[in-house]
């Protein structure tokens, strides 16, 4: 997805996400290893981690503890805004 957007002059951002303890310390650092891989082979911005100060505040997540709330949105874009905009 990445190379066919770039190869129609489409900006890319990659925004990362990470997974919690119980998938293990070995699966989860292959995980966050491909986003970083894949900034770095095309040479895109990258946010690591979409949630960041997020996730871990029970009062930012919904009841199912993972999605973020209302609330939280305006966090998400303070985070990612400034990679962005230099994008648009």
């Amino acid at each position: 997805m990445i190379r066919q957007s770039q190869e129609s002059d489409v900006a890319v951002l990659l925004v990362g996400m990470v997974l919690p303890p119980n998938y293990g310390r070995r699966y989860i650092t292959a995980f966050e290893n491909i986003f970083t891989d894949l900034a770095e082979l095309h040479q895109i911005p990258f946010v690591p981690f979409l949630l960041d100060g997020i996730a871990t505040t029970r009062d930012l997540v919904q009841r199912d503890g993972i999605h973020p709330t209302v609330e939280a949105q305006p966090m998400i874009l303070e985070d990612i805004y400034p990679v962005l905009e230099g994008l648009l």
